[in-house]
């Protein structure tokens, strides 16, 4: 018969950390660059960035509650994703 190998968890790193913290410091970390876009490209650049994080998180409320799921806005993984879609548009995308 073979070997019978050793399983154990996997080698991840815990911590007592939620997604909601974790996603709210990459808010923060993102913010230099955010505000430094606005100083640079001007209202323009604002709303992109307002529109886009807005829509993020409408299109996740309305996604969950078509799917009768938790609702999961108040971890702010939809608002990272919608900044770093702004951060990546051009201020003049219409």
């Amino acid at each position: 018969m073979e070997k019978m190998r050793k399983v154990s968890s996997n080698p991840h790193i815990r911590s007592r950390m939620r997604t909601g913290n974790i996603m709210f410091l990459v808010v923060i970390a993102l913010l230099p660059a955010t505000l430094f876009g606005i100083w640079h490209f001007g209202v323009d650049a604002l709303k992109v960035i307002v529109i886009s994080v807005a829509a993020a998180v409408l299109s996740e409320y309305i996604f969950e509650k078509c799917m009768h799921r938790k609702n999961t806005i108040g971890d702010f993984s939809a608002a990272v994703t919608g900044l770093l879609l702004a951060l990546n548009l051009p201020s003049t995308v219409p």
